[in-house]
């Protein structure tokens, strides 16, 4: 609601970071053969924040407010009046 994009980028860091606590074999797991920890060590390096859709990986969503290259770009519009 605030469009603060570094906030929201530090909310989905976050996120992850429970997520390898309480789920450690979430996204790093032998049967895993992508390194998607590192992946997503680049992505939070480069942007204010990204995170993972599901278990075992799933969708990658990198808050930017210019383009990640190779990615598709959804936009959020929240209607006047809400609060």
């Amino acid at each position: 609601m605030a469009r603060d994009a570094d906030a929201l980028g530090a909310s989905l860091n976050e996120t992850m970071a429970c997520w390898e606590t309480l789920l450690p074999h979430t996204v790093r797991h032998p049967t895993i053969k992508l390194d998607l920890q590192g992946l997503l060590r680049h992505y939070q390096a480069k942007y204010p924040g990204a995170m993972y859709s599901g278990c075992g990986g799933g969708y990658l969503t990198v808050v930017s407010q210019r383009p990640v290259p190779g990615s598709l770009q959804i936009k959020i519009r929240i209607a006047d009046g809400m609060s």
